[in-house]
């Protein structure tokens, strides 16, 4: 079983997290939506293995966690109005905005890339401080239920993991709401209420 921290033991699980995530390691961990499975997604090696974890098809992409507007900016093209306005006033939130990528990932698809800020300090200050986007996809195999507490992780994944960060249940417990910023449309309906681009 790997290592399993509770995040009151703040400062011990922000050190243990940035080692594992700097030495190409993956972890699981609490946002305001679900608990996530998160590694480097710089690193094709660190997305190969989450897509394993997850049992995730080949070339199916994964989404990422960025810590602050600096970085939304970095790593995708939010330069038109209706970008701005959504990063502006969705952003930190539970949602998902796809836009075209900035910087080449091997987690993006066609150009496009999901972002995330969280509603959880931990993740963003752990994104910000490394400088590092983060994969962020549900900690659950393809087709099994997301989980918003961590014993609703199956064991399986817990021992695949390098390090499990516990932050209790998650504060919305239900999925982003993802938005595509390229297409203009919602394509999934989740925690943000009354979503539109």
């Amino acid at each position: 079983m790997s290592e399993r921290i509770s995040l009151y033991e703040h400062a011990r699980a922000f050190k243990q997290a940035k080692e594992v995530l700097l030495s190409g390691g993956v972890l699981v961990y609490p946002t305001d939506t679900l608990y996530g499975i998160g590694g480097d997604a710089r690193n094709p090696k660190v997305v190969e293995r989450i897509r394993k974890i997850k049992k995730k098809g080949k070339g199916e992409p994964f989404s990422v966690i960025l810590g602050n507007l600096d970085m939304v900016r970095e790593y995708a093209d939010v330069e038109g109005e209706a970008e701005r306005l959504a990063v502006l006033n969705l952003l930190p939130g539970p949602v998902t905005l796809v836009t075209r990528e900035k910087i080449k990932l091997p987690v993006a698809k066609d150009g496009k890339i999901g972002i995330r800020v969280p509603e959880h300090s931990f993740m963003r200050k752990l994104s910000t401080d490394l400088g590092m986007p983060i994969i962020t996809t549900s900690a659950n195999r393809k087709g099994k239920e997301p989980p918003t507490c961590i014993e609703e992780v199956e064991k399986g994944i817990l021992e695949e993991v390098d390090l499990v960060l516990d932050g209790g249940p998650t504060i919305h417990r239900k999925p982003s709401t993802i938005i595509d910023l390229v297409e203009r449309k919602v394509k999934r309906k989740g925690a943000l209420e009354g979503s539109a681009p």
